[in-house]
């Protein structure tokens, strides 16, 4: 893979940590982008609080994703790597919007992932003509198959 992944559940899920770097990992890799990338899964009250904070919305929100501002100084090592951002991502409001589309909480998941991470790649469907979408809608496809690594728990 060209980037490297880093979960940290804060929310104890129990989600697989593996499943959840990969999907993201393979994400940066079919858009041809490399660097740091960190997901954090959170609780309802800490993903409400961030998207208060930062798109002025009073609710929960599936995911958020952050951009990692460039820091000059990571460039003057030659191997540094770049750190890209975060990737904020609530399983509990996963797996309400799973039930009410009524879909698996893997497929969901999984979609959910996609969306942080093209997001995070600077895709914005609030503002384009499409293209997030699309993009999102082949990526899903193409990574579908490994989605159910996701959670064995949750299904």
């Amino acid at each position: 893979m060209t980037g490297d992944v880093e979960v940290l559940d804060q929310a104890g899920c129990g989600l697989s940590g593996r499943a959840v770097a990969d999907i993201v990992a393979q994400v940066m890799e079919a858009e041809g982008v490399q660097g740091l990338v960190s997901v954090v899964l959170v609780d309802e009250a800490t993903i409400a609080g961030l998207n208060a904070a930062y798109r002025d919305l009073a609710h929960a929100t599936d995911v958020l994703s952050f951009l990692e501002e460039p820091d000059e100084a990571a460039w003057l090592e030659p191997d540094a790597r770049r750190s890209l951002g975060e990737i904020v991502v609530c399983p509990d409001v996963v797996a309400r919007y799973a039930e009410e589309d009524g879909v698996p909480y893997v497929h969901q998941l999984g979609w959910t992932l996609v969306h942080g991470a093209l997001h995070l790649l600077g895709y914005d469907h609030e503002c384009d003509q499409g293209q997030m979408r699309a993009r999102e809608s082949q990526l899903v496809q193409r990574f579908k198959e490994d989605f159910p690594r996701l959670s064995l728990e949750r299904q």
